[in-house]
């Protein structure tokens, strides 16, 4: 006996929920670190007043622990962005061809954030820098 259904059998999506955000924000550098073939020695979540993200000249890279609450895109943008100040210091030539290469629009996206509400931090701490102003 064959059972034949008369409607298909709807999928339904979940939503899911980080309770670890930090430790994905962590999974996500470590995923580019990869793809950019770059090796951070350690790297830190924080609390950062004043930027996104930096990165040290003994390879530590330093992300804001509210970059979690940002989309996605632009956490990929910082991680790129201080991933690759591992092999080149300066916002050079090479840096922004990789920048380029590996977040594509990145430019558009820093002048539209740049001059959107979504730089002022908590309303307890002053502005956060763009994010061509970082510091390195």
């Amino acid at each position: 006996m064959m059972l034949v259904r008369s409607q298909p059998r709807q999928q339904t999506r979940r939503k899911t929920y980080t309770l670890y955000p930090v430790q994905e924000l962590k999974h996500k550098v470590d995923t580019w670190a990869v793809k950019l073939r770059v090796n951070p020695k350690l790297v830190r979540v924080q609390e950062m007043r004043h930027k996104w993200g930096s990165c040290s000249s003994s390879g530590t890279i330093t992300l804001a622990r509210d970059l979690c609450e940002k989309d996605e895109a632009f956490q990929n943008y910082v991680i790129v962005h201080e991933l690759l100040h591992l092999r080149y210091p300066t916002h050079g030539r090479m840096f922004k061809v990789l920048m380029n290469m590996h977040v594509p629009g990145w430019r558009e996206q820093e002048h539209r954030r740049c001059n959107s509400m979504e730089y002022a931090a908590h309303p307890s701490r002053p502005k956060r820098k763009s994010p061509s102003e970082f510091t390195h």
